[in-house]
C-alpha cells in the first residue's frame, strides 16, 4: 500500500487541472449541507418544531446526499469528471435507503462506543469510514455488512488514516480565520485524499470487496 505522502501527492495530481470544477463542487455541495445541518447546529439547547424538520432533512435529504458526494469523489480519483449532479446520485437508485440506514448505523455505533471514551469512539469512526465507499461498489450489500466489511479493510490502517484525518482536520481549524475561505479547496482536495486511500485498500484486499 501507498504511503500517506504517496496517496496525497496523488490526490493533488489527480486534482491538477482540474480545481476550478472542484472549487465549483465544493462551494455548491457546502452551501447544500450547510443548509440542511445549520438550523440544528444553531438550536442546540433550543428544541422547537423545526428541529423535527431539519432532523429529518438531515436523516432523509443529508445523508443519501453525503452518500452522493463521496460517489463523486470516487469516480473523481477513477478518471470521471467532477460534476455537480454527480452528488444526487443516491436519489435515483437502490443505494437511497441503505445510505440512510448505513448513515443511521454509523452515528448509532459511533455515539455508543464515545459514551465508553472519546478514544473509542474514534477507533471506531476510523473503522467503519470505508463503509459509504464500499457501498458504492456493493449497492446490494446492507449497511451492516457495509460497516462489518469496513472493519476487516481497515484492520492495521487506522493509525494511517488517523493522520490524515489529524492533518485535515487541522487545516479546517487554521481556515477559520480566513472565514473557512480555504475549504472551497481543502474540501475536494481531502475528500480525493480520502476516495484514494479507500482506492489503496481495496487494491490491497480485494478478497473484502467484490464489486
Amino acid at each position: 500500500m501507498k504511503t500517506n505522502s504517496e496517496i496525497r501527492e496523488d490526490a493533488r495530481a489527480r486534482l491538477s487541472g482540474n480545481w476550478g470544477s472542484a472549487v465549483i463542487f465544493a462551494l455548491v455541495s457546502g452551501i447544500l449541507v450547510g443548509a440542511i445541518s445549520s438550523h440544528n447546529a444553531a438550536n442546540d439547547n433550543n428544541y422547537d418544531a423545526w428541529d423535527f424538520v431539519f432532523t429529518a432533512l438531515n436523516i432523509f435529504v443529508g445523508l443519501p446526499l453525503s452518500l452522493g458526494i463521496s460517489a463523486s469523489f470516487l469516480n473523481f480519483v477513477r478518471g470521471s469528471e467532477l460534476k455537480l449532479e454527480n452528488m444526487f446520485c443516491a436519489f435515483s437508485s437502490p443505494l437511497y435507503f441503505r445510505s440512510i440506514v448505513l448513515g443511521v448505523l454509523t452515528a448509532v455505533y459511533t455515539f455508543l462506543w464515545s459514551l465508553l471514551l472519546i478514544v473509542p469512539g474514534i477507533i471506531k469512526a476510523l473503522s467503519y469510514s470505508m463503509a459509504p465507499y464500499i457501498l458504492l461498489d456493493n449497492p446490494d450489500m446492507s449497511g451492516e455488512e457495509a460497516i462489518c466489511a469496513s472493519m476487516k479493510m481497515m484492520d492495521g490502517h487506522k493509525m494511517d488514516l488517523f493522520l490524515i484525518w489529524l492533518g485535515y482536520f487541522g487545516l479546517v481549524i487554521l481556515s477559520a480565520v480566513l472565514l473557512f475561505i480555504p475549504m472551497l479547496w481543502l474540501y475536494p482536495y481531502y475528500m480525493s485524499v480520502f476516495a484514494k486511500f479507500y482506492e489503496e485498500l481495496k487494491a490491497e484486499q480485494p478478497a473484502i470487496v467484490v464489486e
